[in-house]
């Protein structure tokens, strides 16, 4: 069974103010739900998945990344 968090809890977990929190329900970046147009609800999976998908890499590895290309080798 999924475990659904309200706005301030969501908040805790990415370490957000509510109105940036909000800013992303309206352009849609982050998923969410909205039971009957009631209140906003979010997935704590799916917050994890967020949090994982917006990783930025290290200089090292976009270094061996462009290395890759530039060698004709496939990058990871």
């Amino acid at each position: 069974m999924a475990t659904y968090l309200d706005v301030d809890e969501a908040c805790a977990v990415l370490h957000c103010k509510k109105a940036y929190l909000y800013q992303l329900v309206h352009r849609k970046v982050i998923p969410h739900y909205k039971p009957s147009g009631g209140r906003v609800l979010f997935d704590a999976e799916e917050l994890q998945t967020f949090i994982r998908k917006t990783r930025i890499s290290t200089n090292d590895e976009l270094g061996e990344h462009a290395t890759a290309l530039l060698n004709g080798r496939s990058a990871k």
